[in-house]
């Protein structure tokens, strides 16, 4: 199979390093000239538990913005997986993307937060687009070297807004794509219902990732006093209000939920977190900004994610 991958950070270089490895064509897209030279000179270190290093030749990687110049010699891609920021997608990627989609490519996206499907969905209506849930842990040290620091759960379905690209076609490439990346050493599997999934995970990171950016502290220490234990439960009580107000299925404690995943991250630096840290911008307008939306829009009053939202925003200028 033939893989794009736009956007090389972490998760960029994990997926895509493994499936060249295991035989799968692939070309990384960058942002910068700069990490593409280094990729193609260094090629790519992977560090996967306590074995030694591997590092891994890549065969291709541009700027992304040389997409229009560089048409595949064997034809469109299968998959285009986007492995950017949600904050990335905008117009300029678009059209940039719009040189990597032939007639049968599919679009995996896996972002944060929600809203993106939608832009993506209205910018590409002939395209199929999925969304990937993605457990894999992972980070970049340096622009060639990728550390996974745990093997996860990678969970792929069809947007309810492509629905009507949807087809046997899709469904065969769909498979096939779960089989490349369970050969290439992921655990992937198929979802009839991602949707759900991806409010599940909205619900996830917007209790998780703005109080850990704030109090700048693992995930597991969420759960360290009656305090933080109390402002948990209100922001997933909201999140829940405005779930069952908007008619999203949601299954299970929220708080019970959220609860579990600070004990199985207990070590954790939460994505947010990292970003504040490094002073680049977050995602929280995707997240608790977009809840905050949802509620506004629903009626129902959400007054812990919109402070979340204000705070988070005002760490920058």
């Amino acid at each position: 199979m033939k893989f794009e991958i736009v956007g090389s950070g972490a998760l960029g270089l994990l997926f895509g390093s493994k499936l060249a490895a295991s035989g799968q064509g692939v070309r990384f897209w960058t942002r910068t000239a700069e990490q593409a030279e280094l990729l193609v000179q260094k090629g790519i270190v992977l560090q996967e538990g306590e074995g030694n290093p591997a590092a891994l030749a890549v065969p291709a990687a541009h700027p992304l913005q040389d997409a229009a110049a560089m048409a595949r010699p064997d034809g469109h891609a299968d998959w285009v997986m986007l492995v950017t920021k949600q904050r990335h997608i905008n117009c300029s990627l678009v059209k940039e993307l719009q040189s990597l989609l032939g007639p049968n490519t599919h679009l995996l996206c896996f972002q944060n937060g929600v809203g993106h499907l939608e832009y993506l969905s209205a910018s590409f209506p002939g395209t199929p687009i999925y969304a990937a849930i993605t457990t894999e842990g992972a980070n970049r040290p340096f622009p060639w070297q990728v550390v996974r620091s745990g093997q996860g759960t990678t969970t792929i379905g069809m947007a309810e807004q492509s629905g009507e690209s949807a087809g046997l076609c899709s469904k065969n490439a769909a498979e096939k794509l779960i089989d490349a990346l369970n050969m290439a050493g992921f655990y992937a599997l198929l979802s009839k219902h991602i949707d759900r999934e991806i409010y599940r995970k909205l619900l996830i990171n917007a209790v998780i990732n703005p109080l850990t950016a704030i109090w700048r502290i693992p995930n597991g220490e969420l759960l360290d006093s009656a305090e933080r234990r109390a402002l948990l439960k209100q922001l997933c009580d909201e999140a829940a209000a405005v779930y069952t107000a908007r008619g999203i299925p949601f299954e299970g404690d929220a708080y019970e939920l959220v609860a579990e995943v600070c004990r199985l991250t207990a070590s954790n630096t939460s994505s947010m977190l990292k970003d504040v840290l490094q002073g680049t911008p977050t995602e929280i307008d995707y997240i608790n900004g977009r809840l905050a939306e949802m509620a506004k829009q629903a009626g129902v009053s959400a007054p812990g994610h919109e402070m979340l939202w204000r705070l988070v925003r005002g760490l920058h200028k």
